[in-house]
């Protein structure tokens, strides 16, 4: 029987509900640009979001979140 490795877990910074890294996108800061890390392997801060919460991203108060927790100014 094959052994079950760890399954790291992120959380939504919108839902706040905590998943297996592989089921959320992540937004990183790459120089000045916020960009989507479809890798989920670039360097630097990044953020978590679920598919439900990303389809909010218009929302004025998710954009205040992400510069939040990516440590951005506006």
């Amino acid at each position: 029987m094959p052994k079950k490795g760890h399954i790291p877990e992120r959380t939504c910074i919108v839902c706040r509900k905590k998943l297996p890294k592989k089921e959320l996108l992540r937004l990183c800061v790459k120089g000045n640009q916020i960009i989507l890390d479809r890798s989920q392997k670039e360097g630097g801060r990044g953020a978590y979001f679920c598919v439900e919460c990303f389809s909010k991203i218009k929302n004025l108060k998710v954009w205040r979140k992400l510069f939040r927790a990516l440590r951005v100014k506006k």
